[in-house]
């Protein structure tokens, strides 16, 4: 797939120079910093890589077990590398779903940060999205995590330009 530029028009999917809406802004500005950050992208939690251990996992956040929709979308993240991004829309578009539901299954990830590096999942805008299930006070978790794997981002959580293209992950398998 290839990639429209930098300074594309609002309606391209990929990469509009203009952020959806303000709120955006306001909700990145608006956000509560924690009195710690959590940058840690080095922790690795056991990932179940047969089917038979896939269907014996119960999460600990949800205390259910995984669902092969969740299953197809950790698996699909853990491609990301470090260093680079991927969108919401990218996934779903690469699974056959929707950007909404990627994000719902991503926010109940129990392998993070490693080896589903959902934190590495951002809006189709780049701007930095939401974390854990949480739009405001993690949001800063997830830019930390994706500045220490060497990503820059403006002060409205957007993506720098320069590092759109570059970094932009889609090559899934």
């Amino acid at each position: 797939m290839a990639l429209p530029s930098v300074a594309t028009t609002a309606k391209s999917s990929h990469f509009s120079a203009k952020p959806r809406s303000a709120a955006h802004a306001r909700l990145f500005k608006a956000a509560v910093v924690p009195d710690s950050i959590d940058d840690d992208v080095s922790t690795v939690i056991e990932y179940p890589e047969t089917e038979e251990a896939r269907r014996a996992y119960v999460s600990p956040q949800t205390k259910r077990p995984v669902t092969e929709f969740q299953y197809r979308v950790y698996d699909a993240c853990r491609q990301v590398p470090c260093g680079s991004y991927t969108t919401y829309k990218a996934i779903s578009d690469h699974l056959g779903s929707g950007p909404r539901a990627v994000g719902s299954a991503l926010s109940k990830n129990p392998f993070c940060p490693l080896p589903i590096p959902c934190h590495r999942v951002l809006t189709t805008d780049c701007y930095i999205g939401g974390f854990s299930g949480d739009t405001k006070s993690k949001i800063f978790w997830k830019k930390a995590k994706l500045e220490k794997e060497g990503l820059g981002f403006d002060d409205k959580g957007f993506i720098m330009p320069s590092m759109q293209q570059p970094r932009f992950f889609n090559s899934f398998k």
